[in-house]
């Protein structure tokens, strides 16, 4: 059962929330602070926060800097009266989609569940694949530094190993819902970087012709 977390200081939009994803299966949690979702945060894994911009204890953005720094690998949902786009962006720097109200619940629920099913690797996992990506042959490390889109790319791709990735799946994983998504050139040059520190064979990025990339993983009579 996938568990939520809820952050709104609204107590009936809080009630309504809890309930509409209750009855949805969902494993809720709610929190109507800033300081009570880090402590919640601190005791339990969740799969989804859903929360509110603004708390008379600070603005969520801090606290999502936060997990950020934590690498809570979880996927973050900001719902918002705060809709221009300014604010839009500075959110969508942070959290992985942007919900205005008044909303529809239909669309939440749907946001909801695209969310949850891009199942995220688990940081230790993550990590431990990422050691091998950081090796050359010799196994000793580069200690090559990757920057945070660049993170992403990897674990996108790491996540649909020996499966062809399109240019959308990448934009989608990497920088969620934007009005204004990267180009396929500026996509190619995050790729290009990363091949430049990627120094085991035990992987290979292959360019697919006007559909994206293939992340394969070779065999040892092969390597």
């Amino acid at each position: 059962m996938k568990r939520i977390l809820i952050l709104e200081n609204d107590w009936l939009n809080l009630s309504f929330l809890k309930d509409l994803l209750k009855n949805k299966d969902y494993y809720v949690n709610c929190a109507q602070s800033i300081k009570r979702t880090e402590l919640l945060l601190g005791k339990n894994n969740f799969d989804l926060l859903l929360c509110e911009r603004f708390f008379v204890d600070g603005d969520v953005l801090d606290l999502l800097e936060e997990i950020k720094e934590r690498k809570l690998f979880m996927r973050i949902l900001v719902i918002s009266c705060e809709k221009s786009l300014i604010d839009r962006i500075n959110v969508l720097k942070l959290a992985d989609d942007f919900l205005a109200k008044p909303f529809n619940q239909i669309e939440l629920l749907l946001k909801v569940e695209n969310l949850l099913n891009l199942e995220r690797i688990n940081k230790d996992n993550f990590l431990e694949n990422s050691l091998v990506l950081f090796k050359d042959s010799d196994s000793s490390d580069r200690g090559c530094h990757f920057r945070p889109q660049e993170i992403k790319i990897l674990e996108c791709f790491l996540k649909h190993k020996n499966m062809i990735i399109s240019y959308e799946i990448i934009s989608s994983y990497v920088w969620g819902y934007k009005e204004q998504l990267p180009l396929k050139k500026t996509i190619n040059v995050y790729i290009r970087r990363i091949r430049s520190k990627l120094f085991s064979k035990k992987f290979k990025i292959i360019t697919i012709k006007n559909r994206g990339y293939k992340f394969i993983e070779l065999l040892e009579t092969n390597i």
